[in-house]
């Protein structure tokens, strides 16, 4: 296994009032602070900073995972950062593999997050050039400071396409994550894949497929026995998501309509969805949508763990539109709870090619 000791540098990006943020930035309706997480490092071949997921370790290390690059779409790298202070600073990008001219794949879509059996944090991510792709993943036990490669050589090459979401704990040491297909996987180039590990993240299983939707960006969510797929849509359902249930962990799938619909008039799509159990309310599910494009914002909807019916509860954030400004890139949600009921937002706002930091809304649930 090859292993990453990178030395970390503590962000200089701190708490800011919010007096002292710039005018496109993002505010909370409510009073929320809003605030940068991750500062985009002055290397700009990494400087685009994008894609964010989040998990807590059993000692409270925030680590964040996400894509560290030049421009959207393009020449992006898998990265973290952590946090030893309950998310108030966050060490500056660690990237685990770099992706663009001259390497194999020229950029990483997307990644899945997850805790093992163990503790140990996994992640996922893809690399693909045009029409070939392949998984790639790690495995920290130190909580985020380093990380070992995992084997992911049944998730490829052109087997699959991005790797997304929540990697989910099953019982029996399993471990579960999804996907989407890619133009050139075979036999699949549509629809939502899983793939299954039964030791605890060491190695990846094989993909099938969860249904051939023309739709992306899952999420994986297991409220008790159950397993949902929170999943966004393509084409004509842009602005509509959907969600996959399984009822004997994966074996057999329905897919069917979501209720969660835009709340603003002028939204054309819903960014990659977000989802979870409510965790002080296990019959609670919370959703996230991120509506685009600006002014866009960020929607909190509640929804029955039973019926999968949504109600909304609120706009998290409001981000303006100025003419003229160049930082209209933004979206993916990603919340993480923390004690009680408080819980960190993290998203991307900034350029689509240049710098774009990572931003954390502070709120509760």
């Amino acid at each position: 296994m090859r292993r990453f000791s990178t030395l970390i540098f503590l962000s200089i990006a701190t708490a800011a009032a919010a007096a002292d943020l710039p005018p496109w930035a993002a505010h909370a309706p409510n009073g929320d602070s809003v605030r940068v997480a991750v500062t985009p490092p002055s290397n700009q071949r990494f400087e685009h900073l994008a894609w964010p997921k989040a998990v807590r370790t059993a000692d409270s290390t925030i680590v964040l995972g996400y894509l560290a690059g030049t421009h959207h779409g393009s020449e992006s790298c898998p990265a973290v950062s952590i946090s030893t202070d309950g998310g108030k600073s966050f060490t500056q990008p660690q990237v685990l593999r770099e992706f663009g001219p001259g390497k194999d794949y020229g950029n990483s879509g997307n990644m899945a997050l997850g805790i093992a059996h163990d503790g140990a944090v996994l992640l996922l991510a893809h690399g693909h050039t045009a029409n070939t792709s392949h998984i790639f993943g790690w495995r920290s036990t130190d909580s985020g400071r380093t990380w070992q490669e995992v084997n992911t050589s049944a998730l490829g090459p052109n087997k699959t396409g991005s790797s997304t979401g929540t990697i989910v704990q099953l019982p029996g040491n399993k471990l579960m994550v999804t996907g989407h297909y890619r133009e050139g996987s075979k036999p699949y180039v549509s629809g939502i894949w899983q793939s299954i590990s039964t030791d605890d993240g060491l190695t990846w299983g094989e993909p099938h497929m969860v249904n051939n939707l023309n739709a992306g960006e899952p999420v994986l969510v297991r409220s008790g026995n159950q397993l949902l797929v929170f999943i966004r849509g393509r084409g004509p359902a842009a602005t509509r998501q959907f969600v996959s249930v399984s009822n004997d962990w994966g074996e057999t799938w329905r897919t069917d309509l979501l209720n969660i619909a835009p709340i603003n008039k002028h939204t054309s799509s819903l960014a990659h969805p977000f989802a979870m159990v409510n965790p002080t309310k296990p019959s609670e599910l919370i959703a996230v949508t991120f509506e685009r494009p600006a002014p866009g914002s960020a929607q909190l909807w509640r929804g029955d763990a039973k019926t999968l019916k949504f109600k909304h509860d609120r706009t998290l954030i409001e981000l303006p539109k100025i003419e003229g400004d160049l930082n209209t890139d933004f979206g993916y949600a990603w919340l993480l709870p923390m004690e009680g009921r408080k819980a960190l937002v993290f998203y991307y706002h900034g350029q689509k090619h240049g710098p774009n930091p990572i931003w954390v809304l502070e709120t509760e649930l």
